[in-house]
């Protein structure tokens, strides 16, 4: 069995086994959510729990971290949000690396897509269709719902039931088999919607649709795709359907709503997700993906870019830019083409060249993340390190919820430039926002012990080790 398989499963038969007691009361990083007779979590407890278990998922579940994937299911999800009714508090969209046809939702708006669903949904609306029903089982309120059904309310149920999810992405069998009986098996209800619960999602999700401008169709044209892949498969049913139960009720009544508004038949709003489909295939098979394009007689320009893809993993430059040289532009995502060329001039070594072609992205995209993830990455290869740090910091500010990998990478760079102060405040960082809180405070400690920190520095800095430690203090009390 896979290493984090064995994690994952003794993780989810200890929280099992805490989910049964009662625990203590808890400060505000980990809220103790109350009785069930207190009714459904309030939006501030949601709120709360959620980034909670955000740092939870960053650190047990496998994640996929390219800069391209993350940011095009995140704007894909900000554009849905931004019709979608009751749409308060933050979101997160999280990409899992893992081969399951599935999504999930968890409480604090954090939305779970699998890269197997990107993999087999056909079209950018259907993937789109997932999402939004996802979304809306956060705005209908179901997750505090299911909440109040429980008998405990607290970090460490919310965090039994993150556990069964990502025990599930690693192998199916693990989510379903730990699950049993008493306490245990009311966390699995808890994991899977009602009836209700799916029709109400099916409902708001087509509307997000509508109002997005997809074709509301897709959902049901989705439904129907998750039949034809559990066909002839025996018990090996696509995740999704073990938690979201398709019916010829719930389709025939997707396509009903369907027909009843706005006509649209917007499928793919441009070449950008058949190429982020091709990348995600490409990053996760390069070998596969280069196979499939050799016998293809006329390959696509995303077939193109995704062997292009392959072939930088593959450490191919020249193979890679022969690929890329072939792809008309007219048929090319723009930004997304112009990165693949700034990512084959790094590999290539021409880091100036790079540099130069990604200032004049960042003129036209101002803020773009990935173009000035890709900066300081490019000013740290040139040896301008304090630029990198420069820009790595603006991002990070930017966040209500820090991306981890920017915070390692911010470390790194100080740590080769001889910044020890800002290396190990950067690192300490990152093990707080993987809920590594106790690797966080001693991080903090290096910090203010380091030769280079100022008296500001130490200031700053205690104030986020005492954070941390309570914190970590109530992680301890959680779990007991």
């Amino acid at each position: 069995m896979h290493a984090l398989s064995h994690f994952l499963l003794a993780a989810l038969l200890i929280l099992a086994s805490l989910a049964a007691t009662p625990t203590h009361a808890s400060g505000v990083s980990l809220p103790d959510l109350g009785e069930a007779s207190g009714g459904v979590l309030t939006p501030a407890e949601e709120r709360e729990l959620g980034r909670s278990l955000l740092r939870e998922a960053r650190r047990t579940a496998p994640l996929v971290t390219d800069p391209e994937v993350v940011f095009y299911v995140d704007s894909l999800g900000r554009q849905l949000l931004a019709n979608a009714p009751s749409a308060d508090g933050p979101f997160y969209f999280l990409t899992i690396d893992n081969d399951q046809v599935n999504a999930f939702a968890m409480p604090g708006g954090i939305i779970g897509i699998h890269a197997g669903l990107m993999l087999e949904v056909r079209d950018e609306a259907e993937l789109a269709a997932v999402m939004a029903h996802e979304i809306a089982h956060v705005t209908q309120r179901h997750i505090a719902r299911m909440f109040a059904r429980g008998r405990d309310i607290n970090f460490t149920t919310g965090l039994a039931i993150l556990a069964g999810i990502l025990a599930s992405a690693v192998d199916p069998t693990l989510g379903s088999a730990v699950i049993t009986g008493g306490v245990a098996s009311g966390i699995q209800q808890q994991i899977n919607f009602t009836r209700t619960n799916e029709t109400e999602a099916d409902r708001a999700g087509m509307q997000i649709l509508e109002g997005t401008g997809f074709d509301p169709h897709a959902m049901a044209d989705f439904f129907e795709r998750l039949q034809e892949l559990s066909r002839g498969v025996g018990d090996q049913v696509p995740e999704y359907l073990r938690t979201h139960p398709v019916t010829l009720d719930r389709i025939t009544d997707a396509r009903n709503r369907a027909s009843q508004m706005a006509a649209t038949d917007t499928r793919d709003r441009g070449p950008e997700f058949q190429w982020m489909q091709a990348r995600v295939q490409a990053l996760k098979d390069p070998r596969g993906t280069l196979e499939r394009i050799r016998a293809t007689d006329s390959p696509s320009a995303s077939q193109r870019y995704g062997a292009a893809v392959a072939h930088l993993e593959r450490g191919e430059p020249r193979r890679a830019r022969e690929q890329l040289e072939r792809i008309d532009a007219a048929d090319a995502p723009g930004l997304t083409h112009e990165l693949a060329f700034t990512a084959l001039l790094r590999e290539e070594g021409e880091h100036e060249d790079a540099l130069e072609r990604l200032q004049d992205l960042d003129a036209v995209y101002p803020g773009h993340p990935v173009i000035r993830e890709r900066l300081a990455r490019v000013h740290r290869d040139i040896g301008q390190p304090d630029r990198a740090i420069r820009i790595l910091s603006d991002m990070i500010r930017q966040e209500t919820a820090p991306n981890p990998e920017l915070l390692r990478l911010q470390a790194d760079i100080a740590d080769a430039a001889g910044y020890i102060t800002i290396s190990r405040e950067a690192m300490a960082e990152y093990f707080f926002h993987r809920a590594q809180y106790e690797e966080a405070v001693r991080q903090f400690e290096a910090a203010m012990d380091a030769s280079d920190a100022s008296e500001q520095d130490r200031q700053r800095i205690e104030g986020k080790r005492d954070s941390a430690r309570e914190t970590a203090r109530d992680a301890r009390e959680e779990r007991r």
